[in-house]
This record gives C-alpha cells, sequence and structure tokens, in this order.
C-alpha cells in the first residue's frame, strides 16, 4: 500500500511540476517567515538549559524530573519536546515506559508561535493567542497530574545508570544538536506542504470548485502551519475562525507527528501512547474552546 502510494506521489509530482514548484516556494517561505524565526532561538535556548541542568550528580525526584521535561519543553514547543524526552531517554534519566507517557503529554506550541503567529500574524489579536496556549497547556498538565499520581511509588527517584558527562561547551553542543532537528522540521513543512498544494490542484481538475471546508482539511490533515494560514484566509470574517484554528493545532497533520516518530525511533521510544492522546486531543480541544471562550 505503501508503494503505491508513493508512485502516486511520484506520478503527481512529474506531472505538475510547475505546481510542485509552487507548492515548494510556499512550503519554503511558510517555515523562513512562520516557524524558523520561532524554532530556532528556543530550539537552541531549551537545549542549552537541558544541558545545564544535566551536570549535576544528584538524582531527582520523579516528579521533578517530569515537571522539568515538561517545562522545558513548554517553552520550546513541538518537536522541541520529543528531542527534550529522547535526549532525556538516552541519557538514562527516564525509562521507556516514562517516556513513551511523557512524549504524548509533553507535546504543545511554543509561546512565540501561539502568541505571535497565531495571535498576533494571523488573528491580530494575541489574547487569543493566550487563551490558546493556556487552554492546551491547562489540559497537558492534568493529565501530566493524572501520570503522575497513578506512577508506581516504589521508589521517589530515578536512577541513572552510567555516570553523566560534562559538556565542555553546553551552548556551542546546544547549537550543533539542534540543527538535526531544524532540518527535519524544514524538510517535513516543505514536503507535506508541497504533496498538499499538488493534491489541492489537482482536485480541481476534476472539481470546478473545490469546496473551502474540503480544502482546509485537506491541508489540515498534512501540515499544520500552511492549514492555519489558508484557513485565516478562508474563514476571515467567521466569527468561528478560532475555533477553525484550535481543531488544526489539535490535528496537527502528518508532518508534526511525522517529526516526532523520527525522534522518538532515535531513541527506541513506543508510540503508541503518542498517537492515543492526540486522538482524545482532536475532539477534547476545540469543544473546550468553543464551550469556554464562545
Amino acid at each position: 500500500m505503501n508503494i503505491i502510494i508513493c508512485w502516486v506521489l511520484i506520478a503527481l509530482l512529474l506531472l505538475q511540476p510547475g505546481i510542485a514548484h509552487e507548492g515548494a516556494d510556499v512550503g519554503i517561505k511558510l517555515f523562513m517567515n512562520a516557524l524558523f524565526p520561532y524554532l530556532l532561538p528556543y530550539l537552541i535556548l531549551t537545549q542549552w538549559l537541558l544541558r545545564l541542568t544535566n551536570q549535576g550528580s544528584s538524582n531527582p525526584s520523579k516528579t521533578a524530573l517530569y515537571l522539568k521535561a515538561y517545562g522545558i519543553s513548554a517553552l520550546g514547543g513541538f518537536p522541541t519536546g520529543s528531542a527534550t524526552i529522547a535526549f532525556m531517554t538516552k541519557e538514562q534519566q527516564l525509562t521507556l515506559r516514562e517516556s513513551k507517557f511523557l512524549l504524548a503529554i509533553c507535546h504543545a506550541p511554543s509561546p512565540l508561535f501561539m502568541i505571535g503567529f497565531v495571535g498576533y500574524e494571523l488573528l491580530e489579536n494575541a489574547s487569543i493567542g493566550w487563551r490558546m496556549l493556556l487552554l492546551i497547556h491547562s489540559v497537558n498538565l492534568v493529565t501530566l497530574g493524572i501520570f503522575i499520581l497513578f506512577s508506581k511509588r516504589p521508589s521517589e527517584t530515578t536512577s541513572v545508570k552510567k555516570e553523566i558527562k560534562r559538556a565542555s561547551f553546553p551552548l556551542i553542543e546546544s547549537m550543533k544538536g539542534s540543527i538535526p532537528t531544524v532540518l527535519l522540521v524544514g524538510t517535513t513543512v516543505i514536503f507535506f506542504t508541497t504533496i498538499s498544494h499538488v493534491i489541492a490542484k489537482t482536485l480541481l481538475h476534476f472539481f470546478h470548485d473545490l469546496p473551502t471546508v474540503l480544502a482546509v482539511s485537506l491541508y489540515a490533515v498534512l501540515e499544520m502551519t500552511s492549514s492555519l494560514h489558508i484557513a485565516t484566509q478562508s474563514f476571515a470574517s467567521s466569527a468561528y475562525l478560532p475555533l477553525w484554528l484550535m481543531t488544526i493545532l489539535a490535528i496537527q497533520g502528518l508532518s508534526i507527528h511525522l517529526q516526532v516518530a523520527v525522534l522518538a525511533k532515535d531513541a527506541d521510544i513506543p508510540l503508541v501512547p503518542y498517537f492515543l492522546l492526540r486522538l482524545i486531543m482532536i475532539p477534547v480541544l476545540p469543544l473546550l474552546y468553543w464551550v469556554i471562550f464562545l
């Protein structure tokens, strides 16, 4: 099945090179203007903070370790959360059981992305970006609290099985460690934006007028950032535009899920809890936003 899908996508790209080039150009502009400025500084700083707090020799309590993982992930946004959990797993600060649940919980957009891009640039109202951000983190923190409450209590500390090596230059190592993640994000955003653009234009050959909801849904399933941009243009006059954007933020798209999968597999972290929690969040977040703010 995957081979068939791959050949179909290759055929679409070959038959419509102009449209593919246009889609790639859109993806590059989205990444450079909407993601790169909001991703790179936070990614480097959070990786730096992670290495600085990894210098000590004492074993923190599990609760403190979980809160540290969530706090760093919350600052950086996705996929910084996945990179953080993968790093802590490789350093044996977290077990695989802990990692697979924290991977699902420590997953949220960064404050700068939500307030700057979604709130200020798209909605021209930073307070709406704050509302969305606080709602997402409120749900995540409740989930984290449930996880801590039901975690096994035999030992309150998480043992580190290997000796922690002190980083000679934590900032330099953070910059080097951030490069693969930035490249991964850029590649997936450009690829899925191109595919979305080509599929949408191909459908227009068969349907004279592609329904707006279908077009937005297509982009939402494949790439989040481009779908946020298109939804803002398509539903600019609708009072339910924030609800549309919250729904897209809950779906997130294959682009982000692939980023998480690559980072998680690098540390052999199981992905089942992550995908189960994402399926739960898709109806929960828009419903809560509608009940509380609309």
